[in-house]
């Protein structure tokens, strides 16, 4: 019995932390692609030679694919502060992620996914930033503005 309790633990750690690393990498190609997706929709949605990307319609776009795509987390909106999307923090809740989107410079747009996503086992197997049953999704994805006039 003694034997059995110490292997099934491992075991089960063993499972569960295959599992988060499977659910980790699927959650993290959804953010990628969705954010690749906000990229797009504001780049392509400049409504005149002289205007600028539509970053108010990249919130549209992102968060229905995030919310597809993501376990046990939903999307928000977050607005930018002072020209730029707020930094990754530890006090935001877990299972909630950001959608930002602004203008780095004159005719570039950048899209950003921050947030926590819940996690199986406890992280901190080298992942970088750690968070007490969470993983971080902090992705950015910054392209040139092309309007193409006749």
């Amino acid at each position: 019995m003694v034997e059995f309790a110490l292997v099934f633990a491992l075991v089960l750690l063993l499972v569960l932390g295959v599992a988060q690393t499977g659910l980790y990498a699927v959650e993290r190609s959804v953010a990628y692609d969705s954010d690749e997706a906000g990229v797009m929709a504001a780049t392509g949605a400049a409504s005149s030679p002289t205007g600028g990307p539509a970053t108010q319609s990249v919130a549209g776009v992102v968060e229905p694919l995030l919310d597809r795509g993501l376990i046990g987390a939903t999307a928000a909106e977050m607005a930018p502060s002072g020209g730029v999307c707020p930094a990754l923090s530890g006090s935001w809740p877990v299972g909630t992620v950001y959608v930002c989107s602004y203008q780095p410079t004159a005719g570039t747009v950048a899209v950003t996914v921050r947030g926590w996503v819940p996690a199986l086992v406890p992280p901190g197997f080298g992942l970088g930033q750690s968070r007490a049953g969470a993983l971080p999704l902090d992705i950015t994805e910054v392209a040139h503005v092309a309007t193409f006039a006749p």
